[in-house]
């Protein structure tokens, strides 16, 4: 069967603090989508093939100035919608932003940048047909972090101790000496690295730009519409919801 394009193209958006829940629900979108044969193209924050390495390095290296991160921000988007969003929508697709603008209007303004000045730098984004805000408290967001944190740790443990099970058993079979050789010397599996663990003062100052972050959604909500979407909810009663309001709007022609 054929694709199918909606009647006019659509730009969806989906907006919230870190860890609301952003990516898992856009990808699921857009595994309904295609399966319901629409064309769809999904864009990112953060992963224009020209900007996304150099934020990966200021994210991990020495903080930058608000005013490097705003500008840097700002090229990535101008460079996805430019690549991505204005071609893709001149197909008449429907494409799914996981992250837009509003996201460097909390952002900067959490940093303490110029509002006015900061909406300026994105006068050439393209307007969203619907913006949905998964709505999470700052307090949710730092106890999704810390969980995630647990995660990985765990992982990272289980990682060595089957590492050295391994080794142990290597050292033990004389038959197999260069394999063994080889393992021994070989580095750990992949580990979290220390830079990305944060020790309580790090998950205080993290829920402080989250509370920052969240006032300035709460603030845009009916300045630009947002629909919201409670994001304490199951996956799949957020998945349910998003879906219904879309196919709303698809069928409103």
């Amino acid at each position: 069967m054929s694709i199918i394009h909606p009647e006019r193209a659509r730009l969806i958006v989906l907006e919230g603090i870190d860890l609301s829940g952003r990516t898992t629900q856009v990808q699921l979108l857009h595994d309904w989508l295609v399966a319901q044969r629409y064309h769809v193209t999904t864009t990112a924050w953060r992963t224009s093939p020209l900007i996304s390495d150099v934020l990966a390095r200021a994210r991990t290296g020495p903080p930058l100035r608000p005013l490097t991160y705003s500008l840097l921000y700002s090229a990535d988007q101008i460079d996805r919608t430019q690549r991505v969003i204005k071609p893709a929508l001149q197909r008449g697709e429907i494409v799914l932003a996981d992250r837009y603008i509003y996201t460097a209007f909390a952002r900067d303004a959490a940093r303490g940048l110029d509002s006015d000045w900061v909406h300026n730098l994105y006068h050439h984004a393209v307007q969203p047909a619907m913006v949905f805000y998964l709505h999470i408290s700052p307090e949710e967001a730092v106890k999704r972090r810390f969980t995630l944190q647990q995660q990985r740790l765990d992982e990272q443990h289980k990682m060595a101790a089957k590492h050295g099970k391994a080794a142990k058993n290597e050292k033990a079979t004389k038959n197999e000496k260069d394999a063994r050789q080889k393992k021994v010397t070989s580095p750990l599996p992949a580990v979290v690295p220390a830079s990305t663990l944060l020790t309580s003062e790090a998950l205080e100052s993290f829920h402080i730009f989250e509370m920052k972050m969240y006032s300035e959604y709460q603030q845009m909500q009916k300045a630009f519409g947002f629909t919201v979407i409670e994001g304490n909810q199951s996956i799949d009663q957020v998945q349910a919801t998003l879906r219904r309001a879309i196919m709303r709007h698809l069928l409103d022609v």
